[in-house]
């Protein structure tokens, strides 16, 4: 039996570091890669789920980097090759909605990986007084929400 990721879990340290991240590229999208560390994997007896405690911003180099985002290509593939060297795990994309909410957009549809396995976040700054971070699992075309927990 195929079982789903049904939660998006973050250690409080690299919560505030996505948000400041996100906070820092305004008024433009921020986007990046979110990892885990090989210690930090939590296992239950129903799940086996990475705790995201890494999060590593990359240039976003969109034409449209106000509305839009896509990954420097040269920054991703460094950043991938030294999570492969530090043993850490790829769990996630991240990108922010500086002006509109956390739900994803019919370019964020376009633009993600279609992996299954990644998870996805969006930050929402509509509200900087309160930013909205929901995370996502990409599921034949559609986003399903998962839900956040600070680890």
């Amino acid at each position: 039996m195929e079982t789903h990721q049904t939660r998006g879990c973050i250690t409080k340290s690299a919560f505030e570091r996505l948000i400041q991240i996100c906070a820092d590229a305004q008024p433009f999208e921020a986007c990046g890669i979110m990892a885990s560390s090989q210690s930090l994997h939590s296992i239950t007896a129903d799940q086996n789920e990475a705790i995201i405690d890494i999060v590593i911003p990359i240039t976003n180099n969109h034409k449209d980097p106000m509305h839009s985002f896509s990954f420097d290509p040269t920054e991703w593939t460094a950043a991938y090759y030294d999570m492969q060297k530090n043993r850490q795990t790829l769990v996630g994309l991240f990108h922010s909605h500086p002006r509109t909410k956390a739900i994803p957009s019919s370019s964020d549809t376009d633009g993600f990986l279609p992996a299954s396995e990644l998870s996805y976040w969006i930050v929402s700054l509509e509200n900087m007084k309160s930013p909205d971070v929901k995370p996502y699992r990409r599921s034949e075309g559609s986003f399903i929400p998962l839900q956040l927990v600070l680890a």
